[in-house]
């Protein structure tokens, strides 16, 4: 059994998750898992001021989730390591997963098997096809169907649970630009907001005329393109 950790560890684990715990730092700590990057290239990938990402990068080196170099006047930021890596993408792995049922909800009969990529029913009690009634969608090489707010795709009796992956195609980023196209100026996208929530990494977009928004302080962000394959029959 590997030793309790020590007062000083938890309290340095703490700081890191406390810094983890922000949206913007998160999204910035996947983009360094990309690659190295200095701040001008951070702003202009995330579409940020310099003050605001030298600010996040300050939270995130401070509590050692970054490393920094210089190579003349440039400093140079990546994520720390592979400790850091493996903390973000474990956790934006189980953000995907949240949207299944939990034990207490799922029907009888209905059980969960995790694979390493997304999540199983079996004996699934609804079986997706042609005019199954759920909106057909294309996802990468197969056709998925949204149901509920899930991604599902078919496959023999079982159901797998998909999640679009952040993607050229499909970003995260934001784009204040993008406004609320598409529908009427007030509208929020939410919950039975008549739009299709999609699973996207580790969030929910909402489906309009084949595109991807994302409610983001005040305004839509554009994640890109989804191919509808055929309407809710």
């Amino acid at each position: 059994m590997s030793p309790q950790p020590d007062q000083n560890q938890f309290e340095r684990a703490a700081e890191m998750l406390r810094a983890m715990g922000d949206v913007h730092r998160l999204r910035l700590l996947m983009r360094l898992a990309e690659g190295e990057f200095n701040v001008s290239q951070l702003c202009e990938l995330e579409g940020e001021k310099i003050t605001t990402m030298s600010a996040r990068l300050k939270v995130l080196s401070a509590a050692r989730l970054v490393r920094r170099r210089r190579v003349g006047q440039t400093i140079i930021y990546a994520i720390a390591d592979a400790h850091v890596l493996n903390l973000v993408d474990n956790a934006i792995a189980h953000a995907s997963e949240a949207h299944a049922p939990s034990h207490l909800d799922r029907t009888e009969g209905e059980r969960l098997m995790t694979t390493s990529h997304h999540l199983t029913h079996a004996e699934h009690p609804h079986h997706h096809g042609p005019k199954c009634g759920h909106l057909a969608v294309k996802h990468g090489d197969h056709v998925d169907y949204l149901h509920d707010g899930h991604l599902h795709h078919q496959t023999g009796d079982d159901v797998e649970e998909h999640v679009i992956e952040v993607s050229a195609k499909n970003p995260d980023r934001c784009t204040p630009e993008f406004g609320r196209k598409d529908h009427e100026a007030g509208h929020v996208h939410g919950p039975g907001c008549g739009h299709e929530a999609v699973p996207h990494g580790g969030h929910v977009d909402y489906l309009v005329a084949g595109r991807l928004h994302h409610p983001h302080g005040g305004h839509c962000d554009d994640h890109g393109p989804l191919d509808v394959v055929a309407a809710k029959a």
